[in-house]
């Protein structure tokens, strides 16, 4: 995938997604200047018309393997108050609240990783909100041992602190309040923001 050969090349993660859009609409450019020559004779509203299909085809395929969904450039936090409830979430982490069995949560397991080779000072905690030790089995069969997986010590307090929306991404430092995303929110732009915070 480009975008990854983007990101494995240090590009950051917002412009390693926008590189490939930006190449896509120059080929479609430079294909449109290459054949202009060649559709000289043709009349003027075929020639408009074949011009456009050849400046939006590489976008256009592009975007139909690789779509922009809704949150992918987002950067959408909220701070929220440390609690006593919520006395688990500390130092400096990143967390990741998931629930058992939760396909989304393990989705996400695949970009935390990836945000932890980027960034080996970079510690991430997933916090499952569950009381049975086997649901951890879901999410530590992906990490490999990159990343720690634990059980939510007090399962209603991270919850709420997760609105029950699953994954929710939490940032804590050492002083301050709680940041807050929901899977929707932590776009490229938000890992970018973490990076920053720990480079």
């Amino acid at each position: 995938m480009i975008e990854q050969s983007f990101i494995e090349s240090g590009f950051s993660f917002t412009v390693s997604k926008l590189l490939p859009y930006i190449i896509v609409i120059i080929m479609g450019i430079l294909l449109v200047f290459i054949l202009s020559n060649r559709m000289k004779f043709m009349n003027r509203f075929l020639r408009i018309f074949l011009k456009l299909i050849i400046l939006v085809s590489p976008f256009a395929i592009y975007f139909g393997f690789n779509p922009i969904y809704q949150g992918d450039f987002s950067n959408n936090s909220e701070k929220v108050k440390r609690t006593e409830a919520t006395s688990e979430i500390e130092g400096e982490k990143l967390y990741v609240l998931a629930m058992a069995n939760c396909p989304h949560c393990k989705d996400a397991m695949a970009k935390m990783l990836l945000l932890k080779k980027r960034n080996p000072n970079l510690e991430i905690e997933y916090v499952v909100c569950h009381s049975d030790a086997a649901a951890l089995k879901f999410y530590t069969e992906v990490d490999g041992g990159e990343i720690n997986v634990r059980l939510a010590k007090n399962p209603e307090a991270i919850s709420l602190l997760a609105q029950h929306k699953f994954p929710t991404f939490v940032l804590s430092q050492n002083v301050g309040s709680l940041k807050r995303w929901s899977n929707d929110s932590f776009g490229v732009r938000a890992l970018d923001e973490v990076e920053t915070l720990f480079n």
